[in-house]
């Protein structure tokens, strides 16, 4: 079961080019954190924002992907200690490491589609795919 970052959680849930490897991603079973669900509902707000997508829209898409959930979701606070200092170390932001760390301790590979974030885990032992 592979890691789903944000950036490639709200590349699919907003249709963004290249969605569709994520569709396979997430079918093939995926773990997250429900930092990726704040982020995705940020994601739709912006495009709100932006007159993108009308707000009961991105309401109901943010609602479908919380029923549906077709992801694991995995606790957080055991990943911040070690994702501080991860963030330090590699100069990318606190939400990029925990993923990482996520990553790390499960073994496995993360999917993102930030290529900076990428680089940190390659950097930090954790391959990486960008989708």
């Amino acid at each position: 079961m592979n890691v789903l970052d944000s950036s490639a959680l709200a590349k699919f849930v907003n249709r963004e080019r290249g969605w569709e490897e994520v569709e396979r991603a997430l079918e093939g079973g995926c773990v997250t954190l429900e930092l990726a669900l704040e982020e995705v509902a940020n994601s739709l707000w912006r495009r709100v924002m932006r007159g993108d997508v009308e707000v009961e829209a991105a309401r109901a898409v943010m609602k479908d992907l919380i029923d549906l959930k077709p992801f694991r979701l995995a606790p957080q606070e055991e990943l911040y200690s070690d994702a501080l200092a991860l963030a330090s170390e590699a100069g990318i932001p606190i939400y990029d490491s925990l993923f990482i760390q996520l990553a790390k301790r499960l073994g496995t590979l993360l999917l993102t589609s930030d290529r900076d974030q990428a680089k940190a885990a390659e950097a930090a032992g954790v391959k990486a795919i960008i989708l």
